[in-house]
């Protein structure tokens, strides 16, 4: 047992629960993550592409390559790759269901209607791995597009937000600094 180790373990769903829901809150979470970004080395250009990297990404449908797609992305357009995973937590449990809702619909607006919604009729897992193109493909195509229009709207209008609050913060900070050195 180190220092640092729980007296007691969790259980799982005291686990689960503060997967949903931070010890903390998220108010706190999310206040601690813009703490991070802003004290994140290199310029605010560059975190600001990390960082929008990650938020466009969230509204893809790929959710376990998220942490990929967000920092490959950020590497060749010269961003910050721990600022792309940390922008990756714009997709989170309370912001999924929105997400997926909003993405899915807006890809069926540029496409025909193709799927009807069958409320109660819940297929076996096999059924959708063996019919997956039957199955999910309706649903997956929307998201797609969908996804792929509000991350590129997402990315422009997270960079110029992010960029300039970053930009700020350093620049009040280093006054803070410059009259500090200067009373002392």
């Amino acid at each position: 047992m180190s220092i640092f180790s729980r007296k007691q373990r969790l259980g799982k769903l005291a686990i689960v629960r503060h997967f949903v829901w931070p010890h903390t809150g998220w108010r706190r979470a999310l206040k601690y993550s813009a703490y991070r970004v802003q004290r994140i080395d290199g310029s605010p250009n560059r975190v600001a592409i990390g960082v929008a990297w990650g938020v466009a990404v969230s509204f893809t449908p790929f959710y376990f390559l998220h942490i990929g797609i967000a920092v490959a992305g950020s590497w060749l357009m010269g961003g910050s790759l721990l600022a792309a995973a940390i922008g990756t937590l714009f997709l989170n449990p309370l912001t999924f269901p929105i997400i997926s809702w909003v993405t899915y619909n807006l890809g069926n607006y540029f496409l025909p209607r193709s799927i009807d919604l069958q409320v109660g009729k819940v297929p076996s897992m096999s059924y959708i791995f063996d019919n997956f193109s039957e199955v999910l493909a309706p649903y997956f195509l929307p998201m797609i597009l969908g996804g792929f229009v509000l991350g590129v709207i997402s990315w422009f209008i997270v960079f110029i937000i992010v960029r300039e609050l970053i930009s700020r913060y350093r620049e009040s900070r280093g006054r803070i600094r410059n009259k500090n050195i200067i009373n002392d």
